[in-house]
């Protein structure tokens, strides 16, 4: 889904590049490769996220909740889940907005994947029940689902002999990662990570746009870029609603 001509490392971000050496033509039909690129993913996943945010309505809508006194855990876990949802909603609500980049809509489908997991424990604490632990989805891309388990180390009489591990090996393990995105990190590939639109004036010296991984946008310029899209952030619903996600820009 996701092609990789456009990536470079992130630390190449603001680095400049002469530009002297492209004809404006060659500028020109650079910028159109990008946006069309760009566009091209961002109609694909305002479908996406559209079907999520539907569905999860209809879950909500079929397995509304009603809470007594004294069940603290359920009563939290089933606020946060209306939150979510609310919370996609109102970004689903911009999903055409001129300034509404990939990550927004990949934000959108997370919390409404993740409102309808948080009711699910909502009922099964109500029910007495202990819900298991929450989805950890991959770093490189959060819609690709759910994080591999590193495998286990050692036990016993093999536990004493200390493993090598790779340069690769530790790459694979510094982030969470799916099973497609560890197997390319351990063959020595780029992962197919989720890319952003860099804003001119986040990248000085190049002549933009520039679509980089989303985690490469600097922070002042995305809500997203240190939490996998709120994925690792419980706090991303009430940023939402208090409209602490919109992109503030540098201070």
């Amino acid at each position: 889904m996701f092609r990789r001509w456009w990536w470079f490392p992130k630390g190449a971000v603001a680095a400049p590049t002469p530009q002297e050496t492209l004809s404006r033509r060659e500028l020109r039909a650079r910028k159109a490769l990008v946006l069309g690129e760009w566009e091209a993913l961002r109609e694909h996943l305002r479908k996406v996220a559209a079907e999520r945010v539907t569905a999860a309505g209809a879950v909500f809508q079929a397995a509304e909740l009603e809470l007594e006194g004294g069940e603290p855990a359920a009563r939290r876990a089933y606020r946060w889940a209306l939150e979510a949802y609310e919370a996609a909603g109102r970004l689903l609500d911009h999903a055409g907005d001129a300034d509404t980049d990939l990550p927004d809509l990949a934000a959108t489908i997370l919390l409404a994947e993740q409102a309808v997991e948080r009711l699910a424990a909502a009922h099964l604490l109500h029910a007495g029940q202990r819900p298991g632990p929450l989805l950890v989805r991959c770093y490189w891309n959060p819609l690709h689902g759910p994080a591999e388990a590193a495998p286990e180390p050692p036990k016993g009489r093999r536990a004493s002999r200390r493993k090598h591990v790779t340069a690769r090996e530790a790459a694979a393990e510094r982030r969470p990662a799916c099973r497609s995105c560890r197997a390319a990190i351990l063959a020595g590939q780029t992962p197919e990570v989720l890319p952003a639109l860099l804003p001119e004036k986040a990248a000085p010296g190049r002549k933009g746009p520039l679509l980089v991984p989303y985690f490469a946008v600097p922070r002042q310029w995305s809500a997203w870029s240190t939490t996998a899209c709120g994925a690792y952030d419980p706090g991303t619903p009430a940023l939402v609603l208090r409209g602490g996600h919109r992109r503030p820009g540098p201070h």
